[in-house]
């Protein structure tokens, strides 16, 4: 199982939050999938900048996920800032 920490900037936090919003068609649904799941964060201050703790169980199956059609279209409709994305994987030393 990898632990990861995902940021990055949206054109519109609360658009992007109703999308995590918990229920049928929400982006935890859709991570689910492939047995990932999903802590969601907002910036207080800067509520565009947001990020998530992911806990992903297969990360090539993730990788190969996060490349489809469907995440791209979902990060699309959440007006995502895809050139703002960064993704830190946890380690231990």
């Amino acid at each position: 199982m990898a632990t990861l920490i995902v940021f990055h900037e949206v054109e519109d936090g609360e658009r992007w939050a109703r999308a995590w919003k918990k229920g049928a068609g929400s982006r935890h649904e859709m991570f689910a999938q492939i047995g990932v799941s999903a802590r969601t964060f907002k910036d207080a201050e800067h509520p565009n900048s947001v990020g998530l703790i992911l806990e992903v169980p297969d990360m090539a199956r993730f990788q190969t996920f996060m490349a489809s059609d469907e995440a791209r279209q979902a990060m699309e409709e959440d007006r995502l800032k895809v050139d703002s994305m960064r993704t830190l994987v946890e380690f231990t030393p």
